[in-house]
């Protein structure tokens, strides 16, 4: 059971870090957000392989938030 509480906070974690690296990638290519130095927020990659990483860190954080519902249910049979 601990395994798996463990693993719904990695799961809301990375959820988290997702959304933000999306909004930020967003802000920055809109011009909502000025980067004070180059690549100080989204490091090397560009604007749009920024979102593409979020989306997959927010795709990944909804499957191991899924495996974490199946193992609770499975450890309450």
């Amino acid at each position: 059971m601990p395994y798996t509480k463990l693993g719904a906070l990695i799961a809301g974690i990375v959820f988290i870090l997702g959304c933000m690296q999306i909004a930020v990638a967003f802000a920055v290519s809109t011009g909502l957000m000025v980067e004070p130095s180059p690549g100080l927020f989204l490091g090397n990659s560009t604007t749009g392989d920024a979102i593409d990483s979020g989306i997959l860190k927010i795709l990944a954080a909804v499957a191991f938030g899924i495996i974490t519902e199946i193992s609770q249910s499975v450890a309450k049979q």
